[in-house]
């Protein structure tokens, strides 16, 4: 029978549904390690493995799953090094422009490493650089020193591309540069990679948003899941199932992760080699 009308209007949204200790582990389960000191990626995990495998043991045993990460800890690893990437591309091709001519020939890879090994006004003497010159060569190694700066937290990553973008010559307000870094940091939400999914709340008590990530795998053996009370260690607890729209959707998205499997081009150029000698026999 459907909820009353007023109860579906008044409960608070969630995409997860709690689950009664009677039902079997499912497809859309999401499990929690017993052990305080587990990683990130096996934390908080959710079974993928599809229904059937389940309900007759074609899984022999062992569940897969793929970890749901905290929004802070899902743009700490995913985004904010794309960011820094891209800011430091267009720094690290600014400062080659700005080379004096005579200067010795230093690789990209090498030159930003060199932005960590001394100052930036040792560089820029170094590189017999001097007045307006020298300036504008520091404040871009300044930049990248700040990019490629260690960060303990995502508000510490976030303040340190603000702080590299406004080291630049010509650099915009803090303002716009600050909503230009936040607004890159929404777009996952929104507009998610085919490789995640964003979820608010996973479970009572689990509400502060989290990412699916679907290209890393984990598998649990399914006798250490517990799905209820038990007196049996288990290293990891059943704690909610998601709602079956959702189920389906990441259900999708994992199948089209796997489904386009990139060649290197050292195959594709032996396999264009045979094709051509194919070709060759009946000339």
């Amino acid at each position: 029978m459907n909820e009353p009308l007023e109860r579906q209007l008044t409960a608070p949204f969630t995409e997860y549904r709690e689950v009664s200790v009677t039902d079997p582990l499912r497809q859309g389960d999401i499990i929690e390690a017993v052990a305080a000191g587990a990683s990130m990626w096996q934390r908080h995990l959710l079974v993928i493995t599809a229904d059937c495998d389940l309900a007759f043991a074609k899984h022999q045993g062992r569940v897969t799953c793929v970890p749901l990460l905290t929004t802070d800890e899902y743009l700490m690893e995913m985004q904010i090094p794309r960011l820094r990437e891209k800011y430091s591309k267009k720094a690290i091709g600014l400062l080659c422009s700005l080379m004096p001519e005579g200067a010795p020939a230093v690789s990209e890879t090498r030159l930003r490493a060199w932005c960590s090994e001394a100052e930036p006004n040792e560089i820029a003497s170094s590189l017999g650089l001097s007045g307006r010159d020298a300036e504008t060569v520091s404040a871009v190694l300044t930049s990248i020193r700040f990019l490629d700066s260690p960060a303990g937290s995502l508000k510490e990553a976030v303040d340190g591309l603000v702080e590299a973008l406004l080291a630049l010559p010509n650099a915009q307000k803090r303002e716009k540069i600050v909503q230009q870094i936040v607004n890159a940091l929404k777009a996952p939400y929104a507009q998610p990679p085919g490789d995640a999914l964003f979820l608010s709340a996973i479970a009572p008590r689990h509400d502060l948003g989290y990412f699916v990530y679907l290209r890393q795998l984990e598998q649990v053996l399914e006798p250490e899941i517990a799905i209820g009370p038990t007196r049996i260690f288990a290293r990891y607890r059943r704690i909610s199932r998601l709602q079956d729209r959702y189920v389906h959707a990441l259900a999708q998205r994992f199948a089209l992760v796997f489904m386009s499997i990139g060649l290197p081009v050292e195959y594709e150029e032996i396999r264009d080699l045979h094709s051509e000698l194919l070709g060759e026999n009946f000339r």
